[in-house]
C-alpha cells in the first residue's frame, strides 16, 4: 500500500470522525462509503475498519458530551437491550453476504436515512412532561440559547423495537447504527436533535466493539487500512464534538442530510457496477 493511500486513509478517518461525531453517527457512517467508493477499498475491510473507528470516536466524542450533560444514560442503556442483539445477527451476515449487496444495502440505509430526516411529521415538537415509568426524563444546559432543554422520551416501546434495526445496520455496515439511531430518537421519541446527537454518539461504540469483535475473529480486519483510518479518527471525532454542541440543530440537520444521499448515491452506483475508482 502507497504512502499517498496510507496518508488518504488517514483524512478519511479525520472527516468522517469530526462529521460522525458532529451529527452523532459515530464515523463509521461516513468512513465506510469514502474507504469504498473514493480509495478503492475492499467493503469487507472498509466495513471491519469503520467498526473499529467506530469505537474510537464514541470514545472521544462521548467525552465532550458528557461534560455537557447531553447524554442520557437511562434512555441509551434501554435502546441498547435490542441493539446489541441484533449487532451479532448483523455482523454475522457480513461473512457471507455478497460484496456488490453490502454496497448497494448501505447505499440504501444511509438514503432512507436521509429521507427520514427530511419528513417534518405534526406534533414532532419535544414533550417536556408526562408519563415517564422508567424515569428516563432528562436536562441539559443550551449552549446557542439561555435556560435548560428539557423533555421526556416518547413511543418507548417503539423506540426499543426499532432500534434493533439500528444493530443490525451496525453489524452490517459497520457504522455503529448511529444513522438510525439518531433519526428514531429525534423523529420518533421526540428527543432534541441535540440529546439525540450526545446520546447516540455514546452509544455507537458499545455497539461497533461487539460487531468488532465478530470482525476480528473472522479475519476481516486489515491493519493496513485500520491503523491510519484510527490515526485520523483520534484527531477528528474530539473537533467533531466541540463543534457538535455549539451549531445549531437546523445546521446539523442540514449537513447530515446532504452527506448522507451524496453518499447513498455513490454507494449504490459502485455497487451495481455503475462506479468505481480507478485503477
Amino acid at each position: 500500500m502507497s504512502t499517498l493511500l496510507l496518508v488518504a486513509i488517514a483524512l478519511t478517518g479525520f472527516f468522517a470522525a469530526a462529521l460522525g461525531t458532529m451529527v452523532g453517527m459515530g464515523g463509521g457512517t461516513f468512513v465506510v462509503p469514502i474507504l469504498v467508493v473514493a480509495l478503492g477499498i475492499d467493503v469487507r475491510a472498509a466495513i471491519a475498519a469503520g467498526a473499529i473507528c467506530v469505537v474510537l470516536t464514541s470514545l472521544k466524542g462521548s467525552e465532550t458530551y458528557l461534560k455537557e450533560g447531553m447524554v442520557n444514560m437511562k434512555l441509551a442503556m434501554v435502546l441498547e437491550i435490542t441493539t446489541i442483539v441484533a449487532a451479532v445477527i448483523g455482523a454475522m451476515v457480513v461473512i457471507f453476504a455478497p460484496e456488490a449487496a453490502l454496497k448497494v444495502i448501505f447505499g440504501l440505509v444511509l438514503g432512507v436515512t436521509g429521507l427520514f430526516m427530511i419528513v417534518d411529521p405534526k406534533g414532532r415538537a419535544t414533550v417536556r412532561s408526562g408519563p415517564d415509568p422508567l424515569g428516563l426524563e432528562a436536562q441539559y444546559d443550551r449552549p446557542t440559547k439561555p435556560g435548560k432543554r428539557q423533555y421526556v422520551p416518547q413511543k418507548l416501546r417503539s423506540g426499543v423495537g426499532l432500534n434493533s434495526l439500528a444493530g443490525l445496520t451496525a453489524g452490517m455496515l459497520g457504522i455503529g447504527g448511529g444513522a438510525v439511531q439518531v433519526p428514531i430518537m429525534n423523529k420518533l421519541m421526540k428527543v432534541p436533535m441535540r440529546a439525540a446527537v450526545a446520546t447516540s454518539t455514546f452509544m455507537v461504540g458499545m455497539t461497533a466493539l461487539v460487531s468488532a469483535l465478530i470482525y476480528t475473529g473472522a479475519g476481516l480486519v486489515d491493519v493496513a487500512v485500520t491503523v491510519p483510518a484510527m490515526a485520523g479518527i483520534l484527531v477528528g471525532s474530539a473537533m467533531g464534538s466541540n463543534i457538535g454542541t455549539q451549531v445549531p440543530e437546523d445546521l446539523l440537520k442540514r449537513i447530515l442530510v446532504g452527506v448522507l444521499f451524496v453518499l447513498a448515491v455513490m454507494m449504490i452506483a459502485d455497487g451495481v457496477g455503475i462506479w468505481s475508482v480507478p485503477g
